[in-house]
Formats: structure tokens, C-alpha cells, sequence
């Protein structure tokens, strides 16, 4: 079955150096994942045939005061401009830089070529309703690119819960119809809210990265079974967790066999083409 990975990183030097502050090597060992090795970007790329990707979202990131590590813009556009046909690449943008953090989302989208964008609120900290990640969201609205807002437990100490709280999302698809949001890490713990939110807003996407395996995620079969069958994405986290142990991971959950293909390639193929990323 093809495969269309929403968040997917390269195990290159130039990316392992976010991998390398005490906070990400935190979460590793958290969910037992094994250390990545450094390998070339072309290795990279040749090993999506093995796992059947046919295509990966490079998501940046500039997560002020959390990882410590950031990884450029540029870097992202080199290696999306290097194999378009395989990587997509999103800017990770630092949404709390006022005009700065607008001006680089337009950058990013016009003059780098990248595709959509990628915020961490929590390294704010803030929450992602913060008004003043409100001009942000008016720039991607305005040209029409997905936001993927990492979301979650945040398992390490410093940004508090309340940080990763999905259920502020709900907040920004209110006030931003127009907007394409991606939920990163499947919004768990907050699972039946994640759902609801989804269901609620036609404009709001559902990726399966880093805790499709903890309790409670089965929810999303059945959701993606029934009242949301198009807007769940599958995501490995890679290099954090290896792709195959990411699909062996959301095939296990109950999906029917035409929704867990929906979920590994087909709504993503769908959102990519209709945001006009692919």
C-alpha cells in the first residue's frame, strides 16, 4: 500500500543536531525509540522505497526556547528543491517575532518555494489560540498554505500541559475557516476532543505522529471509519521513530482496510493537491 508520510525529517547531520539537546533525546528514550544514525540525504530518500512512501512533509522547525536546536528554512528548501518529486517542504516558522514572523512565513512561501508552515507554540510557551499568533494565521490564510501546529503532552519538563492542549484549536478554526490546520501528534492525550474538533471544521486535519500507539488512540479508527474519513494523515515523526514501526503502529488500530488507506495516502494525496503543495 503507497504511502504519503505528513512528518518526516532527515536523519542528516545537518537535522540531527535538533535530535542532540538533552529535551529530544528526553523523549527518545521516553518512547523507547532507537538513537538515529547519521546518513546522506540521498539514503534518506532511496529508503522510502522500502516502506512503500511515495512522497514525505519535511516540517521545520524555529521553536524558540524549547529545543535549543533549530533547523533553517533554507535547509528545508535545499532538500525539497533537491527531490521534488519526493519531499514537501514546510517552513518551520517562530510565531511569536511579530511582523518578523510574518515577513518570514512570506518568505518562506515566495521566495524559498516551500509549501505550507510549521509552528510549536509551546516553546513560547504559549498556547495556540495566543492572539499574537493571530497574524500568522492570517498570513498562510491569505496564501492559502496549511499550518501544522504541534501539539501534545510535551513529554519533558517546561512548557506546561496547557501548552499542547488541542482543544485550543478549536479557537483558531472558529476565527480562521479558510485555514488549513494540521493537528501534529495526533492531539492525544485529548483524543475524543481532537475528533470533535475535526468533525466540527471541515478545515481541520488529524496527523498521526509520535502517539497513535498509547491508549485511547483506537478512537481514531473509529472516527476515521465513520464521521471523518478524510481527514486523517498518517505521520511517522521520523527520525524520531522509524517509519515502519510508525505504519506497523496505525495499522494495527482498527481501521477497515479502505480507511487505513485513506489515512496513509489518500487524504494527505487530496489535502497536498488541493492547497496546491504538490
Amino acid at each position: 500500500m503507497r504511502v504519503i508520510d505528513f512528518r518526516s525529517r532527515p536523519n542528516t547531520k545537518e537535522y540531527l543536531v535538533a535530535l542532540g539537546s538533552p529535551v529530544a533525546q528526553d523523549v527518545i528514550r521516553k518512547l523507547g525509540s532507537p538513537q538515529p544514525q547519521p546518513v546522506t540525504l540521498e539514503q534518506w530518500v532511496e529508503n522510502f522505497e522500502k516502506d512503500n512512501v511515495e512522497r514525505v512533509v519535511f516540517t521545520g522547525r524555529q521553536s524558540e526556547g524549547t529545543t535549543g536546536h533549530d533547523v533553517t528554512n533554507e535547509y528545508v528548501a535545499q532538500v525539497a528543491r533537491r527531490f521534488p518529486d519526493k519531499v514537501v517542504g514546510f517552513a518551520g516558522i517562530n510565531p511569536l517575532q511579530g511582523m518578523r514572523s510574518v515577513r518570514a512565513v512570506e518568505h518562506a512561501i515566495k521566495d524559498l518555494g516551500l509549501k505550507g508552515i510549521s509552528i510549536d507554540p509551546y516553546g513560547g510557551p504559549v498556547q495556540p489560540n495566543d492572539r499574537r499568533l493571530y497574524p500568522v494565521y492570517t498570513k498562510c490564510a491569505e496564501l492559502n498554505v496549511p499550518v501544522v501546529i504541534t501539539c501534545g503532552p510535551l513529554p519533558f519538563p517546561g512548557p506546561r500541559l496547557a501548552h499542547g492542549d488541542v482543544r485550543c484549536i478549536d479557537d483558531v478554526a472558529c476565527d480562521f475557516p479558510e485555514l488549513t490546520i494540521v493537528i501534529d501528534h495526533s492531539g492525544w492525550p485529548w483524543v475524543a476532543e481532537t475528533i470533535a474538533i475535526a468533525f466540527r471544521h471541515e478545515n481541520v486535519f488529524i496527523d498521526t505522529s509520535l502517539y497513535s500507539h498509547l491508549p485511547g488512540s483506537a478512537l481514531f479508527a473509529e472516527a476515521a471509519n465513520t464521521i471523518i474519513p478524510d481527514r486523517i494523515l498518517f505521520a511517522s515523526c521520523f527520525p524520531i521513530v522509524p517509519v515502519r514501526t510508525a505504519i506497523e503502529r496505525v495499522s494495527s488500530l482498527p481501521f477497515t482496510p479502505e480507511a487505513l488507506e485513506r489515512v496513509l495516502h489518500t487524504n494527505a494525496d487530496a489535502l497536498l493537491r488541493r492547497c496546491g503543495c504538490i
